[in-house]
């Protein structure tokens, strides 16, 4: 392996060759940011390979167009310069035209021989990850510098072929990032029903009310037609759990 390149394929290219990299200090202040606008990507706001939006900064239309440099486009790359230096993110369309925040560094290929797609993942591989670690400068804190990304070793099979690892393992990505949020709507549908049978007492209190039943007909009967003087169902029982059964630990 030669910096950062495993031995995948005939032809390679250092990123400094097939590249534009640009390093971005900082350019705003505090009193820049707005609650609305163009978004600003930190590096807080690369998560698992994707740009997260939920705590996302924003600065006016203004700014943004007195710092066109800083503009992403889709399909540039970014890394974080300080921290996890590791992580990355690939542009999409939706982050088309954002603005690269302080404290990130972008990868713009210049050549047509690397899909950018293929790049990203390529970068996710645990020898380049490794590579970066061991050779980032910082005694306390890792970070990155154009220098050292672009001494990137990129190992590169035919334009086809790239297109084709990338197509499956976007494929799998997708996959996982629609089970993720599958679980995570079924972990809100499961606090979601905890609360209202256990804690707010709905179908209790529907029934009180003489509302119809919202429940299938075994699980609705489970539920007593009223309230007791302490305020939960009639024939309910407030305990602890070694009550029910030994606790090991």
């Amino acid at each position: 392996m030669k910096n950062g390149r495993p031995v995948l394929y005939p032809t390679y290219v250092m990123l400094m060759e097939a590249s534009k990299l640009v390093l971005y200090g900082t350019q705003l202040h505090a009193s820049d940011y707005v609650t609305s606008g163009v978004p600003c990507i930190m590096p807080q706001d690369i998560i698992d390979g994707k740009i997260s939006t939920g705590k996302i900064a924003y600065i006016s239309e203004e700014n943004a167009n007195r710092l066109s440099n800083f503009r992403l486009a889709q399909n540039d790359i970014i890394y974080p310069r300080r921290g996890d230096i590791t992580k990355h993110a690939l542009i999409t369309s939706r982050e088309n035209g954002w603005l690269c925040g302080t404290g990130c560094l972008r990868i713009r290929l210049n050549t047509s021989s690397i899909l950018p797609q293929y790049l990203y993942y390529y970068l996710t591989l645990p020898h380049v990850k490794e590579w970066i670690s061991q050779n980032s400068v910082g005694a306390t804190m890792p970070h990155l510098n154009t220098s050292l990304v672009g001494q990137i070793s990129v190992s590169y099979p035919t334009y086809d072929e790239q297109h084709t690892i990338a197509s499956i393992l976007g494929s799998l990505d997708d996959k996982i990032e629609l089970n993720r949020r599958t679980n995570e709507t079924l972990e809100a549908m499961a606090r979601a029903l905890f609360r209202d049978w256990f804690v707010d007492f709905g179908p209790t209190r529907a029934k009180m009310a003489g509302e119809a039943p919202y429940l299938a007909p075994e699980l609705w009967e489970l539920f007593p037609g009223r309230l007791d003087n302490e305020g939960k169902p009639e024939g309910w029982k407030i305990g602890e759990l070694h009550e029910l059964g030994p606790v090991r630990s």
